[in-house]
């Protein structure tokens, strides 16, 4: 297709047009979340048909061979690196260390707080038996009061390096510091330790016991302003646009639906972390979505995991289950557990309903976590809210779904 001068300096007053419109410099654009060139290709079509009628003569349009439709050309692909969504911010996503121990009354941290409004929620044994949650946000400012706020590890920390997320939590083990140490991951690690001489940042925090008779070491919660005030102390910067997604997504610029088809039904989903530590999902038809629950071992019983900020149930368009050699390491460990990521392992995709059975794959610890289908493609997760839980091999025969 030719286009005339004439159409050129028309498309180009558009452009200029939605600069001022939108209040941006074309270095600015930016702000607009990485909307601003789709913007221009919307006006530049447009200005295309209004002057095609005045510069038809200098216009000449090759049609496709015969038998093939026209098919435009898609944007550039600019999704949100957690949800696959359209972009919508460019700030560092941040990453907080949750408490999930349930064994007493007085060791107790649930319902907690905050969690329902993370992008990724990720599940792994620590030691002893214990989960813990790590609630990934994509925004720092949307994050509400979270907590209770717990010691980092490792296992955490080496998903969430290859794509230069803020870990913020209150200590860590030494295990995680050593790979903060020689990954040099000290400039993005809030609330460390310094063990082998690692730079420290400190975290801000405050005290809530919530009217509980709890210990004092489940009662620490933070929020959006303070992990700001924490980043800005520490000199550490929550813009920070990056490429690609956290997982392969369906592409939100064809509403693309990842179905499933072919694969079985999966509508109940159940997860065993150790004998005391049991999530579980629910699927609904009407939402797309799977409504966690978790076993409470100082009552006995299985509960909705809700929000205490809103009593809601937390619901994940996806649930992701990937299995893995898992021990404690070696010496007076205090069993603190190590993840074999280069070996790889089974890898669950639940959502729409059904479950897809593949491998992960994570080659380096600054390497990002891939699934894989059986033949070798990426899985492909539908837009929106991630469950990831990471389980220990030992515990495959004592997984089940439905």
């Amino acid at each position: 297709m030719k286009i005339s001068r004439r159409s050129v300096l028309h498309i180009s007053g558009l452009a200029a047009a939605a600069l001022a419109l939108t209040g941006c410099s074309a270095a600015g654009s930016a702000a607009l979340g990485g909307k601003l060139p789709g913007l221009l290709k919307g006006l530049a079509k447009k200005g295309e048909t209004a002057a095609s009628s005045e510069a038809a003569s200098d216009m000449a349009v090759t049609p496709p061979p015969e038998g093939e439709p026209l098919v435009p050309a898609l944007p550039e692909y600019d999704a949100d690196i957690l949800t696959g969504a359209a972009r919508s911010t460019n700030s560092r996503p941040v990453a907080v260390m949750v408490n999930n121990i349930a064994n007493s009354q007085r060791q107790n941290a649930r319902p907690q707080r905050g969690i329902g409004s993370a992008d990724l929620l990720i599940e792994a044994k620590v030691e002893g038996g214990i989960t813990r949650l790590c609630a990934v946000f994509s925004d720092a400012d949307s994050i509400p009061e979270v907590g209770p706020l717990r010691s980092g590890r490792d296992q955490f920390l080496q998903l969430l390096m290859p794509w230069n997320i803020l870990y913020y939590h209150d200590g860590e083990s030494i295990f995680c510091t050593q790979f903060v140490s020689v990954y040099g991951y000290s400039g993005l690690n809030i609330g460390g330790k310094n063990y082998f001489k690692t730079p420290i940042h400190p975290i801000v925090s405050h005290r809530n016991n919530r009217g509980r008779d709890v210990a004092y070491e489940h009662t620490e919660f933070t929020s959006g302003k303070e992990i700001c005030k924490a980043a800005s102390d520490a000199g550490i910067s929550l813009y920070a646009p990056s490429e690609g997604t956290f997982f392969h997504f369906a592409d939100y610029r064809t509403d693309e639906v990842n179905k499933l088809k072919g694969e079985p039904s999966a509508k109940k989903i159940a997860i065993v972390h150790s004998a005391s530590y049991r999530t579980s999902f629910s699927y609904s038809a009407l939402s797309h979505t799977y409504a966690m629950q978790m076993y409470n071992s100082s009552k006995k019983a299985t509960e909705n995991t809700v929000d205490e900020l809103t009593g809601e149930q937390l619901t994940f368009e996806n649930v992701v289950v990937c299995f893995a050699d898992m021990d404690a390491y070696a010496g007076d460990s205090h069993d603190v557990q190590e993840v074999q990521y280069i070996k790889g392992g089974d890898a669950y995709l639940f959502t729409r309903g059904g479950v897809q059975v593949g491998r992960w794959e994570k080659t380096y610890p600054t390497n990002p976590l891939k699934l894989y289908t059986k033949s070798g493609e990426e899985m492909t997760l539908n837009r929106g809210k991630t469950y990831f839980a990471l389980v220990d091999n030992d515990e495959l025969s004592n997984f089940s779904y439905q």
